[in-house]
């Protein structure tokens, strides 16, 4: 288990950081390529390997200061900047609509999401289907049928209450149980299995074939539960072939980038908006209209700012950043 916990650290958080920055790419306008939505699953699948089932206090304490204190400082943060933005354009502090900080209130459905920092949906998924998590597998011991009930859900979340209005992004995040469940029950196994070369390549070639066969498939149906079935059998394909090819790759020096990131995720996740728009205002300012070049530019030049602004963060702020322990109690 330790050697599981090292390899953790060597190349789980590139993974993680790989999903972060994907994220940023896909905020900018970006390649057709970009909109597979294999980030937030692999994300939550990541996330799902190293849940663990602390006693209630001790877990809601961890999840305060993990998810909930860097929730609140980058949303009153967006919202300032988001005050600031709407003075720069109107010129009067009376035409601004400060009741919008209340939106976190309000109900969403599908895939819209908050008015201020829209990323944080993000997070708000996170702690949902932890707290879902924690509730099932308090009560329910066997694995199949916390599979089963986790299936059941994101099927669920993504035919029926997807369309409901839900609050605090409930429904929105349903549809990525299964990943985060299965990220729980199989993934330190996985992860161990993979440390023999011979299991590292058969995963590897099975994983090819499946998406390549999945791929294929998708072109012969039409229904939607045909075609999200076959394209959550992909994401699953396509997250353990990524596994491995970032278990062979993190050595390189060039990909320390991806640790940085993902170590620093919750970040990148709550910050990079704010970035982003600056960029996006000097771009289109100075360059018109976007283009994918553009794009691609306007996602480096928020990684480069990034990184600076994690640094200040992590030192002077530790506690808003999930560094440090805010709530001791």
């Amino acid at each position: 288990m330790a050697h599981v916990k090292k390899k953790r650290i060597e190349y789980i958080d590139y993974l993680r950081g790989l999903t972060v920055m994907w994220v940023v790419w896909y905020h900018a306008k970006h390649p057709d390529f970009v909109d597979y939505s294999f980030r937030i699953p692999l994300f939550y699948f990541i996330s799902g390997i190293f849940f663990k089932l602390y006693d209630i206090p001790v877990f809601l304490k961890k999840k305060i200061n993990q998810i909930v204190i860097p929730f609140i400082f980058f949303y009153l943060l967006y919202y300032l900047f988001y005050l600031f933005l709407n003075y720069c354009k109107y010129k009067d502090l009376y035409v601004i609509n400060y009741a919008v900080i209340g939106d976190l209130f309000n109900p969403y459905v599908g895939t819209e999401s908050f008015t201020i920092n829209p990323p944080l949906w993000f997070l708000c998924g996170l702690i949902n289907l932890q707290l879902l998590l924690y509730v099932f597998r308090k009560y329910i011991s066997n694995v199949f049928c916390l599979l089963l009930i986790a299936s059941i859900i994101s099927l669920l979340g993504m035919f029926v209450i997807q369309d409901v209005p839900t609050y605090f992004m409930f429904g929105r995040c349903l549809r990525y149980f299964i990943y985060y469940v299965i990220g729980f029950v199989v993934g330190k196994t996985l992860l161990e299995y993979i440390n023999e070369r011979k299991h590292e390549i058969l995963l590897l070639l099975l994983s090819v074939s499946v998406f390549l066969l999945g791929v294929f498939a998708k072109s012969f149906l039409a229904k939607e539960w045909e075609l999200e079935l076959f394209d959550m059998i992909n994401i699953f394909s396509l997250i353990f072939i990524m596994i491995v090819l970032m278990k062979n790759m993190y050595k390189y020096k060039i990909m320390y980038i991806f640790k940085f990131f993902g170590m620093n995720s919750i970040i990148v996740l709550g910050f990079h908006e704010i970035i982003q728009t600056c960029i996006k205002i000097i771009i289109n300012w100075n360059l018109g209209e976007t283009t994918i070049f553009g794009g691609a530019l306007e996602t480096i030049m928020t990684l480069v700012l990034l990184y600076p602004c994690i640094i200040i963060m992590n030192k002077h702020i530790p506690m808003f950043v999930a560094k440090k322990e805010f709530c001791k109690i």
